[in-house]
């Protein structure tokens, strides 16, 4: 019997794990540079929109692949209010790894770029995947979140648009 209250308390107190939020932070510029398909480096400054939304992720990570359809939404939805959304991989295996991943997903409208030797990573202080970093028209680094954002929800993507609007 005890074992059932115990088990009933828990229930009743037991809430599901809330998706990661943004964390504001200070405004501040940064620098990176990721590969293009060809393996043609392109610099922060080539990613400028309204709101940026520079999402790190690797095929290996289980978060980060059921993202990619909903990145890949968001982009579509959302591109008109000035939103960007580049996809950053940190695979090893590079673009066999990236291509399998996103055509086994179906994602196929979200700009890819890789990070094979992970220095844009290092440069960015990505710590852990996902990590999706907010940049403003200016090319600073406005908030971040760390681990998987519910990119359909309705209030993040009413966060996400408070940021383009500062």
């Amino acid at each position: 019997m005890i074992r059932l209250v115990l088990i009933l308390c828990a229930l009743a107190t037991w809430t599901p794990v809330r998706a990661a939020d943004f964390v504001p932070s200070a405004p501040k510029e940064i620098d990176y540079v990721v590969r293009d398909r060809n393996g043609d480096g392109h610099a922060a400054a080539e990613f400028a929109a309204r709101l940026t939304v520079l999402h790190f992720w690797a095929s290996w990570c289980v978060p980060c692949r059921v993202e990619l359809p909903a990145l890949s939404a968001l982009q579509s939805d959302l591109g008109r209010e000035g939103v960007r959304v580049v996809a950053v991989s940190i695979d090893r295996l590079g673009w066999d790894a990236i291509d399998r991943t996103t055509s086994k997903l179906g994602v196929r409208d979200l700009e890819l770029y890789h990070d094979r030797d992970r220095e844009a990573a290092v440069a960015l202080d990505v710590a852990a995947l996902p990590t999706t970093i907010l940049v403003d028209a200016q090319g600073r680094e406005v908030a971040r979140m760390r681990g998987q954002g519910e990119w359909t929800d309705p209030g993040l993507r009413r966060e996400l648009l408070s940021f383009v609007s500062r």
